[in-house]
């Protein structure tokens, strides 16, 4: 079964890190947004299993976009994970009371981070049984 994540970022390194992860994994397609709006628009549009949101965006936040998905049923249930610079406790507290399933720092650990995907999504790194 084909899983679909859908990365909100505005960092081109970023995202070239997030497609590098996510290509890594057997049978996970990467969607890309550069905006929380664009994000918005593709969660409600498409099959998407994950999102891994950046929360410092142009415009709209990450924050602010979690909440917009939550208000709508085709997307209240799709786990989002916080994807930010801010490390502080204080920051990761907030974003785990607002609703993320995981607040993820920058720069992102790839292997502790391919392990919470693998988790979330319930599959394996490719090449691995």
């Amino acid at each position: 079964m084909t899983r679909s994540v859908l990365c909100v970022e505005d960092n081109r390194l970023n995202m070239q890190v997030m497609r590098h992860v996510i290509k890594r994994l057997h049978g996970v397609i990467l969607r890309e947004a550069v905006t929380a709006e664009q994000g918005i628009e593709i969660a409600q549009s498409e099959r998407i299993d994950l999102i891994i949101m950046d929360i410092q965006l142009p415009g709209m936040d990450g924050f602010e976009a979690l909440e917009r998905l939550k208000e709508h049923e085709k997307t209240r249930d799709i786990p989002v994970i916080a994807l930010s610079s801010f490390a502080e406790a204080r920051d990761i507290e907030r974003g785990l009371e607002a609703g993320f399933v995981e607040y993820v720092t920058k720069p992102i650990r790839a292997v502790q981070f391919m392990k919470l995907l693998e988790e979330l999504l319930g599959v394996k790194e490719a090449g691995l049984s």
